[in-house]
């Protein structure tokens, strides 16, 4: 066997690879004898089905799959034996392959054409600057936020006078017109929450009532939908017609949830692992937690404008021509070849950034061992465990939900590409220039919108 590269352009060789007899025949005759052993055939013991005859009907099929399983293990061989650093895979040319004459020829000439991947060339510096953002967490996002809590672990109380943010237990009753009950009609008793009450006329009448209070209201003015009045009255939607606009509700009883008082008994509810005793502490804590949940929203963003900046600072080119006709190959039936065109420039940025991860990875020695793999599934089921109240588990279960998860290859990878992420993420926040800005949670979400709108628009 010989295979001979040509190059078409700077990242477009092509392989000739050159097959003689020689190069074959043992493997065909082998699997010829190999199919002799298998063979039945009526007139002949099993096993002792002719060669000749062997060779005759299946002559043909053995030696074109032999040769194809050749191609490919001397293909990738020689790809592997000289360091090429290939895209996509290498694609045969399809039709001099259906020009060989399988029955007559014994010499045989087949054509792969291979993609190079361009060389990286980068190495991470204070040179190289991207914007990183800091949220601010307004007093007025940690309030609301204080409240949300102090209701999760309040009390429920059932006061004498309604609230706004009350919920009524109301008797309906059918009207026959404006203030007259209908005879007959429909009744039907539901909780009904003040601040859902889309009718301020009728929120206005339901804040300082009283149980035993009568309120006559229009049905759909009060939650403006259809769907939202038939709950309310417990019917379905389609059965509303059936029922007149008005209604009158009697409050049987008023609901309220009494917040919980901030002392050192709501915070240790609240934060069970912190040993919090003043309300600053607690708003402290609550501020730091607050910061990490958007943190989350901040270092996705920072990620993407690293990627933006290291493609557009490589400036790589790429085997467009071949990559094009690799995608439309690999892709038939899910995309039209028009299809590709207009994603290509997408799907080549896509290619780059893998080409510039793969570079800082080996160029910076980063490697996820199994230590960190192991202690990484650990803390993420304690974790999960946590959350089902379930504390301070004995290490041989985690150890057994960790073994469980490390059987599974596609759950392995996602752990494995988690964690070269956050390596690289600690290698770009400590090589980076930052420039640190500092703004509002509100104001990062329509910073990125915009920007987002804006990238959307030009490309």
């Amino acid at each position: 066997m010989n295979i001979v590269q040509e190059s078409k352009s700077q990242l477009e060789v092509v392989l000739r690879v050159e097959l003689k007899e020689e190069d074959y025949r043992e493997r065909v005759a082998a699997e010829l004898k190999n199919m002799q052993r298998k063979a039945q055939m009526p007139g002949f013991r099993p096993g002792k089905v002719p060669f000749g005859m062997i060779r005759k009907m299946y002559g043909k099929n053995i030696l074109a799959e032999e040769v194809n399983k050749m191609l490919v293990d001397e293909v990738y061989k020689y790809i592997k034996d000289n360091n090429l650093e290939i895209l996509g895979n290498p694609l045969p040319d399809q039709e001099a392959a259906h020009n060989i004459d399988w029955d007559n020829q014994t010499e045989f000439e087949f054509l792969y054409e291979i993609g190079l991947a361009p060389k990286v060339e980068l190495e991470l510096s204070e040179k190289i600057q991207v914007d990183y953002h800091r949220i601010q967490v307004a007093d007025a996002t940690i309030d609301t936020y204080i409240e949300d809590i102090r209701r999760r672990f309040g009390k429920m109380v059932n006061p004498e006078v309604s609230e706004a943010e009350d919920v009524l237990f109301c008797h309906f009753a059918e009207l026959e017109s404006e203030a007259n009950l209908k005879d007959g009609g429909y009744s039907h008793k539901a909780n009904l929450f003040i601040k859902f009450v889309k009718d301020e006329t009728l929120k206005g009448k339901l804040i300082g009532a009283k149980i035993g209070d009568l309120v006559d209201f229009e049905l759909i003015k009060a939650v403006e939908s259809e769907a939202e009045a038939a709950a309310l009255i417990g019917v379905k939607k389609e059965k509303l017609a059936n029922f007149g606009k008005w209604f009158r509700l009697t409050i049987e009883n008023i609901s309220r949830i009494e917040p919980a008082e901030m002392n050192k008994e709501f915070f240790k509810k609240a934060l069970p692992e912190e040993e919090i005793k003043t309300e600053e502490e607690f708003r402290q804590k609550l501020s730091e937690q607050l910061g990490k949940q958007y943190q989350v929203d901040v270092e996705k963003h920072f990620r993407n404008e690293v990627m933006k900046k290291l493609i557009e600072v490589t400036s790589l080119e790429l085997p467009e021509t071949f990559l094009k006709k690799w995608l439309n190959e690999a892709n038939k039936g899910e995309f039209t070849a028009e299809q590709v065109e207009v994603e290509f420039p997408k799907l080549a940025d896509s290619f780059r950034w893998q080409l510039i991860e793969n570079h800082l990875i080996s160029y910076n020695n980063l490697e996820v061992t199994p230590t960190e793999v192991n202690d990484h599934l650990s803390s993420f089921m304690r974790a999960q465990l946590r959350q089902y109240g379930q504390e301070n588990v004995e290490q041989t279960v985690i150890d057994g939900f960790v073994n469980d998860i490390m059987k599974n290859q596609d759950e392995m990878k996602k752990v494995y590409d988690n964690l070269f992420d956050q390596k690289l993420l600690a290698l770009y926040k400590e090589k980076l220039k930052l420039n640190e800005i500092e703004l509002s949670f509100d104001d990062f979400v329509k910073l990125v919108t915009e920007k987002y709108q804006a990238e959307k628009v030009s490309a």
